[in-house]
């Protein structure tokens, strides 16, 4: 499978995105297990090719989908580099999702599309957080790196977002903060603040714009526990 997932990347250099399409969408189709990291890393080069060659918003939205459920496929990989890497197409491939359907003429189930966007997005980070609990110390980029794109998505989906989604995001970076300030000599120090400087804007941004458009949410900081999120088996 690596060698036709290879002739899919290579179609995406020599600019064949026809080819690309059609080769990666029979890989996806014809098989139901899931892909290696090596497997990830090419489907991930291919999707994005596609993506940035798309046209039509209702194509850029069926690519995100196609993407990210090639990426979601049980059983998953459960390693850091599977993690780190998936997330960040992950993240991508909902923020298309979002911008299109934002300029795209407004129907009269947008609330309902962007209610079952935000339960796909969920579900999504609920996994890779679980993970990322596991795999990562809760001051390490990696870890830190997942709220970052998590919290992104509760701004850019604030129409939406959960109190349930914002208080585990605040918990975590708490968590985080609490850690550096308690250890003497932390690696990455300063790009772990600057994260957590960057998750805590976000969060009081789509709380803010939240209750600009009508929407009540709970006061983040009365949260005292971490809602638990569990890895799916």
């Amino acid at each position: 499978m690596v060698c036709v997932l290879q002739d899919a990347f290579n179609a995406t250099v020599s600019r064949d995105y026809e080819k690309a399409v059609s080769v990666i969408r029979n890989v996806v189709s014809s098989s139901e297990h899931s892909f290696s990291v090596e497997q990830l890393e090419l489907i991930d080069h291919v999707y994005a090719c596609i993506l940035n060659t798309s046209h039509y918003d209702e194509s850029l939205i069926e690519v995100c989908w196609e993407w990210i459920d090639a990426i979601e496929r049980m059983p998953r990989t459960v390693d850091q580099r599977a993690i780190s890497s998936s997330q960040l197409s992950i993240y991508y491939a909902y923020h298309t999702i979002c911008r299109v359907q934002e300029r795209m003429p407004k129907k009269s189930n947008y609330v309902q599309i962007r209610t079952e966007t935000w339960t796909r997005v969920t579900n999504s980070f609920s996994y890779l957080w679980a993970a990322a609990t596991q795999l990562w110390k809760p001051a390490e980029l990696d870890r830190l790196d997942i709220l970052c794109s998590w919290s992104y998505l509760c701004l850019q989906f604030s129409d939406v977002v959960s109190e349930e989604v914002m208080a585990v995001l605040e918990n975590s970076k708490e968590n985080a903060k609490e850690m550096l300030s308690s250890s003497i000599v932390v690696e990455n120090n300063h790009q772990a603040n600057q994260r957590i400087l960057t998750i805590e804007r976000n969060i009081r941004d789509s709380k803010s714009l939240a209750e600009k458009l009508g929407r009540r949410m709970a006061s983040l900081y009365s949260f005292k526990r971490v809602s638990k999120i569990t890895l799916n088996p």
